[in-house]
């Protein structure tokens, strides 16, 4: 399946290539003379004829030019020798295929590296150049490097060929890193939210019970220092538990695997770990989402089980993806003990992961709904708009 970028580079290629074969078209009819002049007229409209079809065949039968395999490569340099080939065979700078040939340049730029772009578009100027020059003196279908337009046209040409393989992807090139920037600075603000509102919490919460267990040894209260070492051993224990669950979680966002086998191991991981059974679902027409998309819904339902383990007194944890016809829906159902939705408003310190969730699903253009009550379980469900999600 293409993704969004995919489709969006291939869009704009076939329109570009539409265009410059519409152009060549048109310059060889209105103005004749941009046509080889010895070519008879049989041959330039055989040479437009089979143009034509390879550019219907190119434009619709579109490869995974980012999967970079030989085959993608070698499609890519018989484009560019195709086009320089025909840029050469009709007048050379003087051709009507000009624009025509810098497709494949394009190309490159948008799917493959800068390198192989900067390559094709050297490489172009220099066949031409040298056509110009070697052939120039010795056949009156190339004219000397120096007389008429010709280095002007070339000069140009030159111009237009490096512009086009570096301009987009530098610019691809700065979105992306802004995009992974502003990631950045988000994970770094919720990893210090959670900092602040799990672990520094227990910290003090331990501080304030190991002072009540050295007043209870000091005023030889032996069953009060008992309770409270008790206290503190099950703070320590949960504390450790909410560190390990956050590498797991860290460990789980460098993985590559789609959101579907990703969610579907973690959820086992937790119910093996936690011993509570979690059921995954998902429809079977859920569509493919853009890699923002699939790690932020990863972390909310990472968020939402990590609640669940901490305040849910669940047996049985739902997790479910699904899409309706304006959004992609993700549900984590269990079957607890539930609370007060007015204590959210309170901003307990058990409750931060669920703004956490809210902030995740506010960032994606999308919303976040819980219905609970006590002793009814909770429900928390993520709707995303489909059209921000989606590749």
């Amino acid at each position: 399946m293409q993704t969004r970028y995919e489709r969006e580079a291939y869009q704009f290629l076939a329109t570009y290539r539409f265009l410059a074969y519409a152009l060549a078209v048109m310059f060889t009819q209105v103005v004749p003379g941009l046509s080889a002049p010895a070519m008879p007229l049989i041959q330039l409209y055989i040479i437009l004829g089979v143009l034509g079809v390879y550019t219907i065949l190119k434009v619709f039968s579109p490869l995974r030019w980012r999967e970079r395999s030989l085959m993608t490569y070698l499609i890519l340099i018989g484009d560019f020798l195709l086009c320089i080939l025909l840029v050469i065979y009709t007048n050379g700078l003087n051709s009507p295929f000009l624009l025509y040939s810098l497709i494949p340049i394009m190309t490159a730029a948008l799917l493959f590296e800068e390198r192989v772009a900067l390559s094709l578009a050297a490489t172009a100027s220099i066949f031409l150049s040298i056509t110009h020059l070697a052939l120039g003196q010795f056949s009156e279908r190339f004219t000397w490097i120096m007389q008429g337009h010709n280095l002007t046209l070339l000069i140009i040409y030159t111009l237009f060929s490096f512009v086009a393989a570096i301009v987009p992807y530098r610019t691809n090139l700065n979105i992306r890193r802004r995009i992974e920037r502003e990631a950045i600075i988000k994970e770094r603000r919720r990893i210090a939210r959670e900092i602040h509102d799990g672990v520094a919490q227990s910290l003090g919460y331990l501080n304030l019970k190991t002072k009540q267990v050295s007043d209870s040894v000091s005023s030889q209260n032996t069953a009060q220092a008992l309770t409270e070492l008790g206290d503190i051993r099950q703070i320590v224990q949960d504390t450790y538990e909410d560190i390990r669950e956050s590498i797991d979680q860290l460990s789980a966002e460098v993985r590559t695997l789609p959101i579907i086998p990703a969610l579907a191991n973690y959820t086992r991981e937790f119910g093996d770990n936690n011993a509570i059974p979690v059921q995954f679902n998902v429809s079977r027409a859920f569509p493919q989402l853009s890699p923002v998309a699939e790690l932020q819904l990863l972390r909310i339902a990472q968020e939402a089980l990590t609640n669940v383990r901490r305040h849910a007194l669940a047996t049985e944890v739902e997790v479910k993806l699904e899409q309706t016809s304006q959004a992609v829906e993700m549900l984590v159902k269990d079957n607890g003990q539930g609370f007060n939705l007015s204590d959210l408003e309170k901003s307990p310190p058990g409750y931060h992961g669920l703004n956490i969730i809210k902030e995740r699903a506010e960032g994606l253009g999308g919303s976040l709904n819980i219905s609970t009550a006590p002793g009814e379980g909770t429900e928390v469900r993520v709707s995303l708009p489909v059209e921000k999600v989606r590749l």
